[in-house]
């Protein structure tokens, strides 16, 4: 390669490490590893001003056009290696393979370290492993296997990182880690996600870091175990109900093609509306039910007025009503909270949302994030603390805000 073009990459690569920097605080081992690994070499079919953005790339698509397989955006791999912790020497396990977080683990865990990646699409691997050689990182290993399951041949693991959603948390996780590890992972919190990092104890996983991003879809069996049902309302407009909520489509059908009650909760957001994830998990976790809204442009002029962000908008639902937040611009100083509702029990729907909206902002805003326990069975949660249990196949949720 002439000169000329490895001084250009250089740029772009120290410019998106700056970048990084800017958005997230990084500590200075993860920072020297993102300065050591050359991410356009993990993106051969990108161009080099793409692999050096701040940006995701998908590498597969399925056939609905959906991503299957990606490199992550540095930025959220940076917030990701920290919450991890990872230290010199240490065995790593990374459950769906891209090759770059990869290298990046093996930049941190130094040439005592171990870093096994899986993943269960071969062709995912293949291109992992040819990534991982042209890069140098020959020791790296990478298999084929389905993540669901972890990789129980080179286990225990000080450290293992889930780089895809998962809709549960099976046993084989926590059976692979050692005492006193950590494990980061996406976690599908009633059609929220919430990348969060446990220790083990031994006997239960406890949370002490989340951040309100994700990755691409677990595939193999963990998506079998547990998936989020897609009621459609109208045109354009439909609710996501997760973790085995029970909702009637009918119902809530019939509930809007009623009379709707809107009610302000007298609560406002700045115009970045940074304090949104920390309200929406804290529905999640107060609400009966608790799902989210989605609306496109097609909904417009339909019963239901489209929600108002690309992520959808919280919404808690009875047997034959439902309400949901809006957020009404105030003039340019950011946006006001209202609540919609329809239905029969409409006005208690409302009053209850609007009720929890006003607690956050009294009690929660700017606090910290609620502590998540993992039991692996009922029984194992006996002696725990009062809190929002959500089941999951292979494990009970405990979440509680102190």
């Amino acid at each position: 390669m002439p000169a000329s073009a490895q001084a250009s990459i250089a740029l772009l690569h120290t410019a998106m490490v700056d970048l990084v920097l800017a958005k997230e605080p990084v500590s200075a081992p993860v920072v020297a590893a993102l300065r050591a690994v050359p991410r356009d070499l993990f993106l051969p079919d990108a161009s080099t001003e793409e692999a050096y953005k701040d940006d995701v790339v998908v590498t597969k698509w399925d056939v609905y056009g959906a991503p299957l397989s990606a490199v992550s955006r540095p930025s959220t791999v940076a917030a990701t290696l920290e919450q991890l912790r990872v230290e010199p020497g240490q065995r790593i396990l990374e459950i769906g393979s891209g090759g770059y977080t990869a290298a990046l683990l093996a930049e941190l865990a130094g040439p005592t370290g171990h870093i096994t990646t899986i993943d269960i699409d071969q062709s995912v691997v293949h291109r992992t492993h040819a990534c991982l050689d042209k890069a140098g990182y020959t020791d790296v290993t990478a298999l084929i296997n389905d993540g669901y399951f972890g990789f129980p041949l080179r286990a225990p693991y000080d450290r293992i990182v889930v780089t895809v959603n998962a809709p549960d948390i099976p046993p084989a996780w926590t059976v692979q880690l050692v005492p006193g590890g950590r494990i980061v992972i996406p976690l599908q919190l009633r059609g929220l996600l919430r990348t969060v990092a446990f220790t083990w104890d031994g006997e239960v996983l406890a949370s002490d870091s989340m951040r309100p991003y994700g990755f691409v879809r677990l595939q193999g069996a963990g998506a079998r175990v547990s998936s989020p049902r897609m009621i459609r309302l109208t045109d354009g407009v439909h609710l996501d109900v997760d973790d085995g909520q029970d909702a009637d489509p009918d119902a809530l059908r019939d509930a809007i093609s009623g009379p709707s009650h809107t009610h302000s909760a007298g609560v406002s957001l700045s115009p970045s509306a940074d304090d949104l994830p920390s309200l929406d998990l804290w529905l999640a976790t107060v609400q009966p039910t608790y799902g989210r809204l989605h609306g496109t442009d097609a909904s417009a002029g339909a019963e239901l007025p489209a929600p108002t962000t690309p992520a959808g908008v919280s919404a808690c639902w009875s047997d034959d009503s439902l309400a949901y937040l809006t957020f009404n611009p105030t003039g340019g100083t950011g946006v006001e909270i209202g609540v919609v509702a329809y239905g029969p029990d409409r006005y208690r729907l409302a009053d209850l949302l609007t009720d929890d909206v006003r607690m956050w902002d009294a009690e929660r805003r700017g606090g910290p994030d609620p502590t998540i326990r993992v039991y692996p069975t009922e029984a194992g949660r006996a002696s725990a603390p009062a809190g929002r249990i959500l089941t999951k196949p292979s494990a009970q949720l405990l979440i509680t805000w102190g």
